[in-house]
């Protein structure tokens, strides 16, 4: 059928032919006997010498034959080992030659010189196909070293043809690329062979010369630049010395000088990019040579790589060389970093001083190339180009805190004086562009304090009022929202500074009325007063007052709002006279129970697609479709999350790490009454809307706030009143697995102090997760509670192993049991995982249990 195919007259005929080759031979090539697959090579090479004499009319049918040919040496290589050369001959003598009549006696440079252009690429072709194929194998698997050995048996003949295709004779631009796809192949297989064939690197060094040299011919640049780019960047040992020194004094020829200008020039053609690539893949690759040389070539190199940051057009969405060089300078400043010592510049060698310079001026001009487009501009880009320059900016963030390790709080003046400079100018562009860098330097130093001296000029500039003042006409908002986030990247700055904490508040605040400046004030204002809270607990009544007023005019969205209170929050728990701190919590809470209020006004009624309380703000764009009663169920505990969370206790405090079975002191300054609205509030939202399963999970983040913390406080509930709400819950309720969850945390956290009623507690809820499991049908027909139900009692059986072990009745325990082996034969994962842990924490040393444990997981 094969055989009918590839002698029908039409191409499509033949190309269908030659496919039929490949997959026959690899889903059937076992069954073919020696015999048969030597008479089937025969044919291959007849077909492909006839279409070879077709010229290019055959040309897509020879290439397809070329694969199938290449199949033929992955199946059958012990009968074909001198693969290459066998098929040089058989090309020259024009036509095909048994296997056996071709041995070790024939010279392949006598073929090569009978061979035509065209008989040379197509041996090309099969080689590439067969390295191309040989790429997708483990050569270090035993069942492969035959076809490895085979390979590197070929490797003389394929380097002799590469070498014969590459000459200078050779006038086919088609046949030189081939050639150079063909090293390319052979290098990715020399970069994998086992280091005891270190002849074949050597063989192919040799090749890389012509490659290089048909840099400067445009015909050829585009498949010898991918080489050696792919060579630079992945196998850089390749190449010799020589050819490195050759390389660098091509970089200075007028045809390369052409192309970088072109490219700087914004021709960000493929070939133009290409050319990009070769000097930032050799600059990569000779990193340390150009650091430790400070001749004028070395400089040379320098200043080319670092011109490729001026290229016109912006990044990404113009500009395609720009994001490799600036992964290039970060790289280089790594490597830049074991050769400058910042402590001992005296130590430091001229040239690294040198490449010092070289690197800064890198910065000077990155940072100016991630300055925004005008508006009207920027709106024409589409999302990807967008996406791509706001990742180009990260990555020049990413490069200046390379470079801070070496140019140290220096940097940070440089990038404070810019942004002053921007400024005075009313460069809002430009300023945002500074700024953002600026910000970016925060994390280099948070609590270094010879950032001081540069930031406090920026701080006490007119840089607040003229963020805060909305008529200043021109002012982008992109540049508004960055310099707002100066703020909370310094903010250890304001805690040692904090005469600048006010005029910093006052504008955050007068900010948040603002819906295009609300989002980045609330995060802004939430960082600044969680790490502050120590210098501004006594501002907390005017705090309060200000978001009296905001709320009161509904500026604020939900999610500032959230942000807002729990900044206040943790404000408060900086106040250290209880009845105080108590205080300010009430009034917080009267904020969340106003919302509980209007949201159950909400669900009560039928209100109209207009009537939405958040309608034009932030948080109405999201969730439009939402009830508004659940709507502001959701911000009244979101809000009262983030109040728990601020009135938690600092991270760094002092902890007694000899605190289990201590007793948790109880203040009776107000707190039962904090409590019962804290309760009230849960309870009347779970009615509400206890259907929805993010109203379960907040419920759940609330009880936790307390769990973790040393001292009575607001959110630290009592036990008795935890475990009756939690209780009441039944497996119909939504989510219920994750309140099972929360009674996890929570026997854990009761550990850490003396309850009198505390294996009460556990054991209440031990016989509630047992009931709730007992409700299922099926362990799979909720696998959430069944893996919770299951990992509560393996807590318990931990912390309170009396607790399981003398439960009663006794057939809860049995119950239990028996339930954690039913899971065990069950298809969930997670539930089984479960299951498995409480038999180990049952009976560790059990050998067949644990083996049965493994098997079920």
């Amino acid at each position: 059928m094969i055989h009918q195919l590839l002698e029908r007259p039409d191409d499509k005929v033949k190309f269908f032919g030659a496919l039929t080759v490949i997959i026959k031979l690899n889903k059937e090539s076992s069954s073919l006997s020696d015999e048969d697959a030597a008479e089937l090579l025969v044919r291959l090479v007849e077909w492909y010498s006839q279409s070879l004499a077709r010229g290019r009319a055959g040309s897509l049918v020879s290439r397809k034959l070329s694969s199938a040919i290449a199949t033929f040496f992955l199946h059958f290589h012990r009968l074909w080992p001198a693969y290459t050369r066998h098929l040089l001959v058989c090309l020259a003598s024009h036509r095909p030659l048994d296997p056996s009549a071709v041995d070790d006696t024939v010279s392949s440079a006598d073929a090569l010189a009978r061979l035509s252009s065209t008989q040379l690429q197509a041996a090309i072709w099969v080689v590439t196909s067969v390295m191309d194929d040989v790429a997708r194998f483990d050569l270090n698997a035993a069942t492969n070293a035959g076809l490895y050995d085979a390979v590197v048996r070929n490797t003389p003949d394929a380097v002799v043809l590469m070498a014969a295709c590459l000459s200078p004779h050779i006038e086919d631009p088609t046949a030189h690329s081939d050639a150079v796809k063909c090293l390319q192949s052979w290098a990715t297989f020399a970069q994998r062979a086992s280091s005891g064939h270190s002849n074949i690197p050597a063989s192919l060094r040799p090749l890389l010369e012509p490659v290089i040299s048909s840099l400067s011919r445009d015909s050829l640049f585009d498949a010898s630049a991918e080489l050696i780019v792919d060579v630079l960047s992945n196998y850089p040992t390749l190449m010799t010395n020589t050819q490195y020194e050759y390389l660098a004094t091509l970089f200075t020829a007028p045809w390369a000088r052409e192309r970088y200008e072109k490219l700087l020039q914004g021709d960000f053609d493929f070939e133009s990019v290409q050319f990009g690539h070769l000097l930032l893949g050799f600059g990569e690759a000779k990193a340390e040579a150009l650091i430790q040389s400070s001749d004028g070539s070395s400089q040379h190199l320098l200043s080319l790589l670092c011109g490729l940051l001026t290229a016109a057009g912006y990044p990404v969405a113009e500009d395609r060389i720009f994001v490799p060089a600036v992964e290039f300078w970060s790289t280089f400043a790594e490597t830049l970093a074991d050769h400058v010592h910042l402590d001992e510049p005296e130590i430091s060698s001229p040239s690294a001083a040198s490449a010092m310079t070289q690197l800064l001026a890198a910065v000077s001009r990155a940072w100016q190339k991630i300055t925004y487009p005008p508006s009207g501009e920027y709106c024409q880009w589409d999302s990807v180009d967008r996406i791509g320059f706001s990742d180009a900016r990260k990555d020049v963030v990413d490069f200046l805190q390379s470079a801070y390790a070496l140019a140290g709080p220096q940097l940070v003046a440089t990038f404070a004086d810019l942004t002053l400079s921007a400024l005075s100018q009313s460069a809002w562009l430009p300023l945002e562009a500074a700024a953002f860098c600026l910000g970016g330097l925060a994390d280099c130093g948070r609590d270094d304090i010879r950032f001081d001296a540069a930031l406090t000029p920026v701080f006490a500039s007119p840089l607040f009022s003229v963020l805060g003042d909305n008529s200043q006409a021109g002012v982008h908002l992109r540049t508004r929202q960055t310099c707002l986030s100066l703020i909370e990247q310094y903010n250890e700055y304001f805690e040692r500074n904090v005469e600048f904490l006010a005029p910093a508040l006052r504008l955050l605040f007068t900010l948040l009325g603002e819906q295009s400046m609300a989002a980045s004030a609330s995060k802004s204002i939430l960082r600044l007063c969680s790490s502050c809270r120590h210098h501004l607990y006594p501002e907390t009544e005017g705090f309060l007052d200000e978001y009296a007023a905001l709320t009161h005019g509904r500026r604020l969205d939900c999610i500032s709002s959230e942000k807002v209170l729990g900044a206040i929050a943790s404000v408060a728990q900086a106040i250290p006279n209880p009845h105080q701190r108590y205080r300010a919590c009430a009034r917080l809470l009267e904020f969340v129970v106003r919302d509980v209020h209007r949201s159950r006004h909400f669900n009560a009624s039928s209100p109209g697609a207009d009537d939405h309380p958040c309608r034009g703000l932030r948080c109405f764009d999201s969730t439009s479709d939402e009830h508004p009663g659940l709507h502001l169920g959701l911000r009244a505990l979101r809000s009262l999350v983030s109040v728990g969370k601020g009135f938690q206790s600092l991270s760094d405090s002092s902890i007694d790490v000899d605190a289990s079975g201590r007793r948790l002191a109880v203040s009776r300054d107000g707190l039962e009454l904090l409590h019962d609205q804290i309760m009230e509030i849960l309870r009347e939202l779970d009615e509400a809307f206890g259907k929805s399963s993010e109203i379960i999970e907040l419920i759940s983040s609330v009880l936790r706030s307390g769990f973790s913390e040393n001292e009575a406080g607001p959110f630290v509930l009592p036990p008795d009143t935890v475990t009756h709400f939690l209780t009441i819950h039944t497996a119909s309720t939504t989510r219920v697995g994750v309140l099972v969850n929360t009674a996890c945390s929570f026997v854990s956290s009761l550990q850490s102090h003396e309850f009198p009623s505390r294996e009460a507690i556990c054991s209440t809820l031990l016989m509630w997760d047992i009931g709730l499991l007992r409700q299922l049908s099926e362990p799979e027909s909720d696998p959430e509670l069944s893996q919770n139900g299951i990992e509560f009692a393996s807590r318990l059986l931990s912390k309170a192993p009396a607790t399981v072990l003398s439960l009663r009745p006794a057939d809860a325990a049995e119950f239990l049991f028996l339930f954690t082996l039913r899971v065990l034969d069950g298809k969930e994962p997670l539930p089984k995982g479960a299951a498995a842990d409480f038999w180990v924490k049952t009976n560790p040393t059990c050998t067949p249990l644990n083996a049965r444990i493994v098997d079920y997981s």
